[in-house]
């Protein structure tokens, strides 16, 4: 009887091939962290950032449509709050999203 012949490892069951699955996975992953630190655009992905404009106190960003806007839409959300539409977990969630929509419309100057 002959011997069944003895197969190499392919390629892409190396471990430079596993090296590189690993170095994509990671870059993967740096990028989905950045995206949600920075966003696009400069716009913030995720709802906990805070705003420079509206958490550091300042009323005139010096842009007024950016005011008006940030008075019209965080107005109606602390309106929801005070009616009691929008709970503490959600009014924070609800305020940051009013404010990034504010400034991707009009960037303060």
């Amino acid at each position: 009887m002959a011997e069944a012949p003895v197969s190499r490892p392919r390629a892409i069951d190396g471990l430079a091939a596993r090296l590189a699955a690993l170095a994509v996975a990671a870059g993967l992953a740096a990028a989905m962290v950045w995206i949600g630190k920075v966003g696009f655009a400069g716009v913030p992905m995720t709802p906990f950032e805070s705003s420079s404009t509206v958490s550091a106190g300042r009323t005139s960003s010096g842009n007024p449509q950016l005011d008006t806007c940030l008075a019209e839409r965080v107005g109606a959300v602390d309106q929801m709050r005070k009616e009691g539409l929008v709970d503490a977990a959600r009014y924070d969630t609800f305020r940051s999203r009013a404010v990034s929509y504010c400034e991707s419309q009009f960037p303060p100057q």
